[in-house]
């Protein structure tokens, strides 16, 4: 029944309404029917009955003389007498036919059809025939003894009054439909107008309009629902504004985060820089001074012992040395200032695979394209986290970078051939607290970026970070606006 809610609810009241006088015609028609029927087979028997006795009690004595022709001569008078008389047959005691009112021959089987019972009692039998029902009277002549009289009255002529009869009340409930149907379309407009009102109004806040009001016409259930609509919608208004007020607060808050962060990332990379300035400046010369007291000492040494233990201290300083020049630089690599954002990366990946042993596959873009130095340090920072991650968690043994330079955006893909990365795997860090992916993520989405990692088709992860060229927060990200080369 989903169809019927296609429908307005005034065109439902008035095909209900409709529907209901038809099935109210039908039930009255039907009952018509069958009680004009009924009264006609009634009135049909009745007259029968007295044809039927008249002709018994007029020709005993036409048939106890043989008198054939008055005998029919009475049973045609009657027939034509009236018109629902199909037939009349006089039989004797014998049950014998004595004369009929057929044209031709008598219908086969009609003498044995209707047969007296043992009481030689009036009775009335229905036959059916090509023409329809016939009820067959049957009236014996002097008890039974002369003979019997059957007068067969057809429905005939009674059925076809009844059709007129019932076509006349059929225009008559047609007639009466129409007129009820105009009142119907009428209170059902008054009944649906405040309804269909409040609908437009409905759909009209729904647009946006929120100054619309319904009109309280009435004091029945439809008005109080109008009255309780508009307090809603002013209920609406106000929850509105303080939702708004909420939302402006809140993105108030988010502003404020971000700038937080950004200022956090910045220092950060500040003092990044600032102790991998100390450490390559100052300590690294330290211990070259060290190391080279060291060897002259060792040449001077007395004797072999005294020569194999400073020869021993000096190996481990240069161990320490080198340790502190490759921290200093996956602190803040100089590359990435001096030559530009590919070349750092370049020098990264060479270190993993040679640390890790590891192959990656590097993809990047041949012209030379100029970029803000946050959006570098964003990309170099992202680029760690990345391959750092594929070493802890992905058991890969190869890896790839793609590097893509659009128009507006600047993209990253970092994909390995490592089991893979489920939903569950990322829920668990984020209860963990782990802050690897989510700073990756910070990292894009503050510089007006996008961040997304997922099992890629062929079972590895994938890293995909793309971050506009022009970023909406400048300055952020390691505490400068300087230009930074990309090839």
């Amino acid at each position: 029944m989903r169809w019927v809610d296609k429908f307005h609810i005034n065109q439902k009241i008035f095909g209900a309404i409709i529907i209901a006088l038809l099935f109210l015609a039908s039930i009255l028609g039907y009952i018509i029917w069958e009680s004009l029927t009924n009264m006609m087979t009634d009135e049909l028997k009745k007259r029968g009955l007295t044809i039927a006795n008249t002709i018994a009690a007029s020709s005993s004595d036409y048939i106890l003389t043989d008198d054939y022709y008055a005998t029919y001569m009475l049973i045609t008078q009657a027939q034509q007498a009236d018109e629902d008389v199909r037939y009349i047959l006089i039989i004797n005691n014998n049950h014998g036919l004595v004369s009929h009112t057929f044209a031709g021959d008598i219908p086969k089987g009609i003498i044995r059809a209707h047969v007296p019972d043992a009481f030689n009692r009036s009775n009335v039998e229905t036959l059916t025939s090509n023409e329809g029902r016939i009820h067959d009277v049957l009236v014996p002549i002097e008890e039974g003894d002369i003979g019997f009289v059957r007068v067969g009255m057809t429905e005939k002529q009674a059925k076809s009054y009844i059709m007129k009869k019932i076509g006349k009340l059929i225009v008559a409930t047609i007639l009466v439909c129409i007129g009820a149907a105009g009142i119907a379309y009428l209170v059902t407009r008054i009944i649906t107008k405040p309804i269909n009102r409040l609908v437009r109004v409905a759909l009209g806040i729904s647009a946006g309009k929120l100054s619309l009001r319904a009109k309280v016409s009435s004091n029945d259930d439809v008005g109080k629902l109008t009255q309780a609509f508009n307090e809603m919608a002013d209920n609406l208004i106000s929850s509105n504004k303080e939702v708004e007020a909420l939302l402006d607060e809140l993105r108030d808050k988010d502003r404020q985060r971000d700038t937080l962060i950004l200022k956090l990332i910045s220092a950060q990379e500040d003092e990044r820089k600032r102790i991998s300035r100390e450490l390559h400046d100052e300590t690294s010369q330290a211990l070259t001074s060290l190391i080279v007291t060291m060897r002259v000492m060792a040449d001077e040494a007395k004797d072999a012992e005294q020569h194999e233990l400073l020869t021993t201290s000096r190996d481990i300083a240069a161990g320490i040395l080198r340790e502190m020049r490759d921290l200093a630089v996956e602190l803040r690599p100089p590359i990435l200032d001096d030559m530009g954002l590919i070349p750092a990366m370049r020098k990264h990946v060479s270190k993993f695979e040679e640390k890790y042993g590891i192959n990656v596959s590097m993809t990047v873009p041949n012209e030379c394209v100029s970029i803000e130095s946050h959006i570098a340090v964003a990309l170099y920072r992202i680029l760690q986290e990345g391959l750092t991650n594929i070493v802890k968690h992905t058991a890969a043994t190869h890896a790839d970078v793609h590097m893509e330079v659009g128009l507006q955006t600047i993209s990253v893909i970092i994909h390995d051939n490592g089991h893979g990365i489920e939903q569950e795997d990322l829920e668990k860090a984020r209860q963990q607290n782990r802050i690897g992916i989510q700073g990756m993520r910070e990292r894009a989405l503050l510089l007006g970026g996008t961040f997304q990692i997922e099992k890629s088709e062929d079972g590895g992860t994938e890293v995909k970070v793309s971050i506009p060229l022009k970023s909406p927060n400048r300055g952020g990200a390691d505490g400068n606006d300087n230009e930074n080369n990309v090839g």
